[in-house]
């Protein structure tokens, strides 16, 4: 999900004045951006999981600020209690499956055999289980946030000189 900086906006206005700020100023703004961005993202993701694994993908959620983004990831740290990386899963997890799909798959001892996938993860739904319907409810508040952010610690800049 995007917010686009083509329209008039205290978005696009910040990203012109980021590009004239010193180097400690970009750096503060992205510390206090992510360290208040950071508890939305995973209070919103963990309101949206329903299911265990759901829940173990809202908990992989991050947060990354850079100088003109602001990125909200979930699926890509982590591992389950089996051992499997979230990041394997985490499409499954997110879109659903189709529980009759046939999947191939080896014993302990190495014997390739078939089953059913099942209903673990649930039916596809293509506007996701936990991640997307999140950032729907906390981009709005993460992007107010850094712009508030940026005005305050570009204010306590200038104050200092």
């Amino acid at each position: 999900m995007r917010i686009s900086l083509l329209i008039d906006s205290p978005l696009a206005v910040l990203m012109h004045a980021m590009r004239g700020l010193d180097a400690d100023v970009r750096k503060q703004i992205a510390q206090h951006t992510k360290g208040n961005a950071e508890p939305i993202w995973k209070d919103t993701t963990r309101e949206q999981a329903g299911t265990r694994l759901q829940s173990r993908l809202a908990q992989s959620a991050r947060v990354g600020v850079t100088q003109q983004n602001v990125f909200l990831r979930a699926g890509a740290v982590g591992r389950l209690s089996s051992g499997t990386a979230i990041s394997d899963l985490a499409q499954a997890i997110e879109w659903g499956a189709n529980p009759g799909k046939t999947v191939t798959t080896r014993s302990r001892k190495g014997t390739a055999y078939k089953r059913r996938l099942g209903p673990t993860f649930g039916a596809p739904r293509r506007s996701g289980h936990v991640a997307h319907p999140a950032a729907k409810v906390s981009v709005s508040r993460i992007a107010s946030l850094w712009v508030q952010t940026a005005y305050r610690t570009i204010h306590e800049a200038i104050e200092k000189v």
